[in-house]
């Protein structure tokens, strides 16, 4: 029988690890756009259960795709939450594939949700802007034009950072 060594143990599980936090598994392709199209939101905290813009004319704009079961988006909601607080003239979107409006609504209670979070059960939208995986985030120019992509878990400080160029890039 074959032993494995304790550093063989760590590395691999490490590298599991890694491989959560760099993103939970996602679906489909598309491509980047300019788009000023509404989605519907869930009525929770922050969140006002009408239709509000994918991207505001004019605005920049962080979309954030997440999942509720998706383990690294529950520690970015504290980093989105600060990076809010921090741009009172950045349209912040939270943008889920799931249906249940209840478990995304509990969700969004549970970690403090405090922007608009939007049901996309049919993947229009991150088929639109080419999301294959979440978490991810996405920083748009008030023009329209994507700043940023990252796809995991991302701190604060690098996500507000690049708002800021985005804001500027005006």
């Amino acid at each position: 029988m074959k032993r494995y060594t304790r550093r063989a143990v760590l590395g691999a599980g490490g590298a599991g690890l890694a491989g959560a936090l760099a993103g939970c598994s996602g679906v489909l392709g598309g491509t980047s756009g300019t788009d000023t199209r509404e989605i519907d939101t869930v009525a929770a905290t922050g969140s006002p259960g009408e239709s509000v813009a994918i991207r505001p004319e004019g605005r920049a704009a962080l979309l954030d795709f997440f999942g509720t079961w998706c383990a690294p988006c529950k520690p970015q909601m504290a980093h989105l939450r600060t990076v809010d607080e921090q741009f009172s003239d950045l349209h912040l979107l939270s943008i889920t594939w799931e249906e249940d409006r209840g478990a995304v609504a509990d969700f969004w209670r549970e970690y403090e949700g405090t922007w608009p979070v939007a049901l996309d059960p049919e993947v229009r939208t991150g088929e639109r802007y080419g999301v294959r995986r979440i978490p991810t985030l996405l920083v748009l120019a008030p023009d329209g034009t994507e700043t940023w992509r990252h796809v995991g878990l991302a701190a604060a400080d690098t996500i507000a950072r690049e708002v800021e160029r985005a804001i500027e890039a005006g």
